[in-house]
């Protein structure tokens, strides 16, 4: 991995999401524009009077519930490069961060709450062509990778010894692996060379095929998992760069669905479940990072403060009380901006 010194604490984050017209997509909130209209059984006056009252109140409520406290974007200690998007993951109280090294080998970063180990080499010398991905199931740290050869490796850690890269089955054509826990079953998710999605399942002993996600589905970049509320919730950036979601109940997959507000991505999504929401994070057109959350409805894109740019997709975990979100940035350094409670 490339060591590299920090340029400075403000990394080229920032972002706009635009409408599907082509060019940067600009995400607005609100709906059809209000119409001047009198209210009947009041006097003109008294009516404007009212209207006004409400839609500020209707604005201030909304812009108190979108109220969020973003830490600022900065580098992480150790001056690690990457050329894909970082994965992260919370395992037995340590926060990691993983990347593919500038020289396409994997390596970690740890946090312990108060402070960073620095980059390390994953044990095993493995190689991958995409960003790693990890994640944890009973009781063990996951990471996957898509080899040189194009196959899916796969890397254990049980708290104090790797296991070393084995392979799970070959994927030609395939982007990043992205995999999630669901009802004591690990589900891994790829997209191929023809556009399409697929899982493939783990129980602990044994791996599944790979099968296609009903729906039909096509995306240009990996699909991103999040659990939430006893549902598997898939995303996915579509060829027309919109972004679209299908989920799981355990027993069948709902259908594609394009997320509502015109939002717009060039690389996959990231994401988390974090106190009773979905919080989706995505590239936006114009390379600036933007997040949507849903709990029964969408609440509408917002930008990421503050003035952040990346090149990939994000990824975020909740660390804590604290959602810590990762990019690579646009000069290939790792940076990191937390939303606090």
């Amino acid at each position: 991995m490339r060591i590299a010194a920090a340029r400075d604490n403000s990394p080229y984050l920032a972002a706009r999401l635009g409408p599907s017209g082509g060019g940067g997509a600009t995400l607005a909130v609100g709906g059809d524009p209000v119409r001047r209209r009198a209210c009947g059984g009041l006097p003109r006056r008294s009516a404007y009077l009212i209207l006004a009252l409400a839609l500020t109140l209707l604005l201030l409520g909304a812009t108190q519930a979108r109220a969020e406290t973003w830490s600022g974007w900065s580098a992480l200690p150790g001056g690690g490069a990457t050329t894909s998007a970082p994965s992260t993951v919370v395992f037995e109280d340590f926060k990691y961060v993983f990347v593919r090294g500038t020289d396409n080998r994997i390596y970690l970063d740890r946090y312990d709450g108060v402070t960073w180990t620095g980059w390390s080499e994953v044990p095993g010398g493995g190689a991958t062509i995409d960003a790693p991905y990890g994640v944890v199931y009973r009781d063990r740290l996951y990471v996957f990778v898509l080899g040189t050869d194009s196959r899916i490796y796969v890397n254990r850690y049980d708290g104090a010894a790797w296991t070393g890269w084995s392979g799970i089955g070959s994927a030609a054509g395939a982007s990043a692996v992205h995999a999630a826990k669901f009802r004591d079953t690990l589900y891994l998710f790829v997209r191929r060379a023809n556009d399409r999605i697929y899982v493939s399942r783990y129980n602990g002993t044994n791996w599944r095929g790979f099968s296609e996600v009903p729906g039909g589905g096509l995306t240009g970049s990996a699909p991103h998992p999040i659990r939430y509320r006893d549902t598997l919730y898939l995303f996915v950036r579509g060829l027309d760069d919109g972004i679209y979601q299908n989920s799981y109940n355990g027993s069948s997959w709902t259908a594609w669905s394009q997320l509502p507000g015109g939002g717009r991505t060039l690389s996959e999504p990231g994401g988390l479940a974090y106190r009773g929401a979905i919080h989706l994070f995505v590239r936006g057109t114009d390379n600036r990072i933007y997040t949507d959350r849903w709990s029964g409805s969408w609440s509408g894109w917002a930008e990421v403060p503050i003035n952040g740019l990346t090149p990939s997709g994000p990824a975020a975990v909740a660390y804590g009380p604290v959602v810590n979100l990762f990019v690579r940035g646009t000069d290939n350094g790792i940076y990191w901006n937390r939303l606090l409670p």
